[in-house]
């Protein structure tokens, strides 16, 4: 599964690359470090430490709004408010991957 994730991600990488270098952009991919793991695992990290997801959305093949599903993001913030969390999730739904957490979260919306 590590291996197919490693593979979408840089096939997606590839995409990103071809369409941002097409509109100009000059973008190149950096060393990330993310954590990985079973959703199942990860969702119980993420309610132990106090998370919930705000918003959710799907990333498509060659970052095009018409493309093929091919992962899931969820952004999670911690009850505080002043903590959050981006995961990716593979298209099974089995292996989900952290990108960050970060920390001193402040909003740039007003709440309504």
């Amino acid at each position: 599964m590590k291996k197919f994730i490693l593979v979408t991600l840089i096939t997606l990488g590839f995409s990103f690359h071809v369409n941002a270098t097409e509109h100009g952009y000059d973008f190149r991919w950096q060393q990330i470090p993310v954590v990985c793991g079973t959703s199942n695992e990860v969702a119980k990290y993420l309610d132990d430490e106090g998370f919930e997801v705000v918003n959710v959305s799907v990333g498509r093949e060659g970052s095009n709004p018409e493309g093929a599903p091919v992962y899931f993001v969820a952004y999670y913030i911690n009850e505080a408010g002043d903590q959050s969390i981006a995961a990716i999730t593979s298209p099974s739904g089995n292996e989900t991957c952290m990108m960050y957490r970060s920390f001193d979260l402040t909003s740039s919306k007003e709440e309504v």
